[in-house]
């Protein structure tokens, strides 16, 4: 149900727009949509202000565009220069601080995927999952990022964000990142927010069809993959005005294989009554608890469809709908392998390193002793040693259907948008694990290459018949979220001496959010295990219950040579229910777990006003902006709590009602048309992620090797405010060429952490995670950024250019160092200290060539439970070089190359400082793709 606030507001703007166009209006003066901008020489045109065109920007573009036409009349005009171009006017051009990629041509960016093309921003990381593909991105080393589509705010489940690699990058015409804010942006994003835009058909002059088509293959996911998309788009004069249609389908496919090789925590190394063994100077040693493998080995398909339909009943008006639809469909098997000997057996071989430190497990009897850690060892005896194998089916979409009008006089401009977005995501999971008979000997050779070495001697692993079945695991969730939303905005050119102009607006949106599971408990195997492991129940001999076809042969890597076995996905999905039978289970799918339902839905209304002002100071020009957004979110939470004496679930509701004032102030200092200094400041705002704000707790009993996971919400968690300051140096001396340098300080009051805490529940033993508040903190930087075309090389040499950008982060917040424990000043966590790009291209002779180099310092991914090695663990990335080859065989058809991490990096996790007790390394795929772009 629509309402009714919305419905009138919506009924009021566009009307009153739309009435506009039965009169006759007066040309403005700008370009009609579509004609060849002289700042802008491909088929797209793109201002910096979000369309709002006053009489200084034009008298600023007007400027600019004289400098280009000069500069191209030297130069030959190619597709990535132009992109270049764009994303140059773009940042030159924006009221704020933008950095942004352009596409060089229609389906032409080198990457699969939005999540991929985003890393080649200034100030932008990004990270891969762990299934295969880019699914993390920060700016300026924070998550805390508002997204919209063709500026509407979009998301992904019940995220707040939506997930890039849902996007294909043939379907974007550009990608802005916003790293200051305005009162005419969302709120929600104290790292900045992120535009995605598509093409619409005013963007090119006239009829357009394009396609790509590529095949793409991995190295480890071991198939060669289809990537494709189709362009179709025209637009018509009419004695109605002008219409355009546009229609636009992507498809990617990736097989993948994400291998991880993995090391427990760090502990004290003992014998097997517990006691500890210590070097023959007494100092105490670590181990890793335990040694495995997590493997990702998958099937994904992504579709996209958007649209766009445009009517221009004159030369003031614009009517437009217009949509987008993704899917993703993704089967994948996640087979564990996995020994935990240490504490269990005495060692009968160890060996120990230099790397010694004072023991910081908080709380033990040798808290601050010296400990030293071990650098292999080997363990004989009664130890769990098990594979285990998790068949995901994962199921998701998302879509937004949006219509709205344009209007513009000689000193007014008007627009309503009204949108729906809908997005779902449905996962189940099916796991049998599956334990090796004793005795059992794990060999661990230490930590060569920064990753944990180990085997099973005498490889038992290989032998189908040394299997017993252990538990069954069931899990399935379900998110789903819509969203009405409605803006109207409005800018009136004051022309005056300094107040230039004046923005105006007003938003409503509806968000709501629901997320439901099921329990996730292990279910015995009839009979039971038997006496782990030494004499297991020979009715559950793997083998015995499935005579054929259940075991897979899983790959293997550098860190373990050896294959070992794990059900096969086809398997379990298949016999799910033959499997639940064997185990006196019912059939279908589990029992939902109240402990993981929540629903939240979130009204939202907002008024923002700014005034554009402007003038000269010493004969030198200067604008800027002043302005408030005032935005008052009510919140209502369904949920149950839970009473751990009782077991007993019971429904909980919660709402919640505050206004927001976020303030803005902004200063361009022009000394020439090429040179100019930003000074920015505002404050912003991001809410707690909607499952951070549950306050039941789910709860995962332990196994036989390690405690329970329980996992919780916090309802009392507060938005994360930050105050921003930002300062942006940039001189723009030819065509696609500048350099820039800034500066930014964030001050972050109630940053949102997860901590890991041993607890009690019920008189079992469970690891607990949730998120708190933290106090106050900084995030503080600097940039710079640097490109250019060596057109005043000889020859073929003119074809050359490059650009680096390099970032500088550092931060702190005020908080526990781990819950219950001191208040200390902490690191924020996936903030690398070091961040750069470095690019060389090539375009000349229908060549077009880059070579990319992508740069992440170490970082703390998050806090634990204290260890002997402390209370963080952190990553260093995979840092990669990727490369793009095309050739154009005429003006129709493009040949292309594109390989990506070509050196082969691996990401590599450590506990603690120092690369002595690495957590994880994960293999990263190599890809080669080899295609044709085709366009008339």
């Amino acid at each position: 149900m629509k309402h009714p606030m919305l419905v009138t507001c919506t009924v009021t703007l566009l009307a009153s727009a739309i009435s506009a166009c039965l009169f006759p209006a007066h040309a403005t003066g700008t370009a009609p949509a579509g004609d060849a901008a002289a700042v802008q020489t491909t088929d797209t045109v793109a201002d910096g202000n979000g369309g709002k065109v006053t009489s200084a920007d034009k008298k600023r573009q007007q400027d600019q565009a004289k400098k280009n036409a000069i500069d191209l009349s030297t130069v030959t005009v190619t597709p990535l220069r132009n992109s270049l171009e764009g994303a140059e006017t773009i940042k030159q051009n924006s009221r704020m601080i933008v950095d942004s990629i352009v596409a060089e041509d229609i389906g032409k960016f080198p990457d699969n995927s939005v999540a991929d093309a985003m890393q080649r921003i200034t100030g932008v990381q990004v990270a891969q999952g762990f299934q295969g593909e880019t699914s993390s991105v920060v700016i300026r080393g924070l998550p805390n990022v508002a997204t919209t589509l063709n500026g509407r705010e979009i998301f992904s489940g019940v995220g707040r964000g939506f997930a890039f690699q849902n996007l294909p990058a043939t379907a974007v015409k550009a990608v802005k990142v916003y790293k200051t804010s305005d009162a005419s942006l969302i709120d929600g994003g104290i790292a900045g927010l992120v535009d995605m835009e598509l093409f619409r058909p005013f963007d090119f002059k006239g009829s357009k069809v394009a396609a790509t088509v590529t095949g793409t293959h991995s190295k480890y996911g071991g198939h060669t993959d289809p990537n494709a998309s189709f362009l179709v788009s025209d637009r018509w004069d009419t004695d109605i005005g002008e219409f355009g249609a546009l229609a636009n389908v992507g498809y990617i496919r990736q097989h993948y294989d994400y291998n991880a090789v993995w090391g427990d925590f760090p502990k004290l190394l003992t014998d097997g009554s517990g006691t500890p063994i210590r070097t023959s100077s007494g100092n105490l040693i670590a181990a890793p608890n335990g040694f495995g493998a997590d493997y990702n080995i998958g099937d994904r398909k992504r579709e996209e469809f958007n649209y766009a339909l445009q009517w221009k009943p004159n030369d003031a008006t614009e009517i437009y709908a217009e949509g987008l639809y993704d899917w993703d469909h993704d089967n994948y098997n996640q087979p564990f392998y996995f020994s935990f000997p240490v504490g269990s057996v005495t060692p009968s071989q160890y060996t120990v390193g230099n790397n010694c430190y004072a023991n910081q497990l908080t709380g033990s009897p040798y808290e601050g002793q010296t400990i030293c850690d071990a650098t292999s060892g080997t363990w004989t005896g009664n130890t769990y040693a098990a594979t285990s194998t998790q068949a995901h089916q994962e199921r998701g979409h998302d879509i937004q259907n949006a219509i709205g009008v344009k209007w513009h006089g000689d000193r007014l401009n008007l627009s309503s948008d009204l949108s729906y977005n809908s997005t779902s995501f449905n996962e189940q999971t099916f796991i049998v694990d599956t334990f090796l008979k004793a005795p059992i000997t794990t060999a661990w050779s230490g930590t060569s290459g920064n990753q944990q070495n180990w085997l099973l001697a005498g490889n038992p692993e290989l032998d189908p018949a040394n299997y017993y079945l252990n538990g069954l695991f069931q899990d399935w969730n379900n998110q789903k979220a819509t969203q009405w939303a409605w803006r109207g905005d409005g800018n009136f050119d004051i022309n005056g001496d300094f107040f230039q102009y004046l923005d105006f607006g007003l938003r409503y949106a509806d968000h709501k959010a629901s997320y439901s599971g099921s329990y996730d408990i292990s279910t015995p195997p009839p009979g039971g295990t038997g006496a782990i492991s030494m004499n297991p129940n020979p009715a559950n001999q793997v083998i015995a219950r499935f005579p054929s076809g259940y075991f897979c042969s899983q790959p293997t890597t550098s860190a373990i040579p050896v294959s070992w076995l794990s059900g096969c996905f086809n398997y379990l999905t298949n016999n799910a229910d033959a499997i639940r039978a064997l185990y006196g289970l019912p059939s279908g799918l589990a029992a939902e777990n109240p402990g993981r339902y929540y629903q939240i839905e979130e009204k939202s209304t907002a008024a923002y006003a700014q005034l554009g002002y402007g003038n000269t100071l010493f004969g030198i020009p200067f604008d800027g902006l002043l302005g408030m957004r005032v935005e008052r979110m009510k919140r209502n939470l369904s949920a149950y709590s839970y009473d751990a004496s009782t077991n007993v679930y019971s429904p909980l509701s919660d709402s919640t009602s505050s206004p927001v004032y976020l303030p803005n102030l902004s200063f361009n200092l022009h000394f020439t048309n090429d040179l100019q200094l930003r000074l920015v400041g505002a404050k912003t705002i991001t809410y707690p992620g909607f499952g951070a704000l549950n306050p039941s707790i789910s709860l995962n009993p332990g196994t036989i090797n390690r405690a329970g996971a329980a996992s919780s919400g916090n309802p009392n968690l507060r938005p994360i405010r930050s105050n921003n300051y930002d300062a942006s140096l940039e001189w723009y001396f030819n065509s696609a060429s500048y350099i820039s340098g800034g500066v930014f300080y964030r001050d972050i009051n109630g940053y949102i952490q997860n901590y890991t805490t041993d607890v009690t529940i019920g008189g079992q033993p469970y690891q607990l995670n949730s998120p708190q508040s933290a106090g106050s903190g900084h995030l503080a930087g600097a940039e710079f950024a640097y490109q250019q075309f060596f057109d005043f090389l000889p020859g073929a040499l003119s074809g050359l250019g490059a650009q680096f950008n390099y970032t500088f982060i550092k931060g702190s917040t005020r908080s526990p160092q781990y819950l219950g424990g001191p208040v200390v000043a902490s690191p924020l966590q996936n903030v690398s200290k070091n961040n750069y790009n470095a690019v060389l291209m090539y375009e000349k002779y229908g060549w077009s060539a880059r070579l990319a180099y992508n740069f992440r310092s170490r970082f703390i991914d998050g806090f634990n439970q204290p260890t002997v090695a402390g209370v963080y663990d952190e990553i260093k990335p995979a840092n990669q070089v990727d490369f793009s080859l095309g050739y154009d065989i005429n003006k129709n058809f493009t040949v292309v190359l594109n390989a990506s991490n070509i050196l082969g990096a691996d990401l590599h996790q450590y506990w603690g400082s120092g690369n002595s007790r690495p957590r994880d390394i994960r293999y990263q795929d190599r890809t080669v793709g080899l295609g044709v772009r085709f366009k008339l």
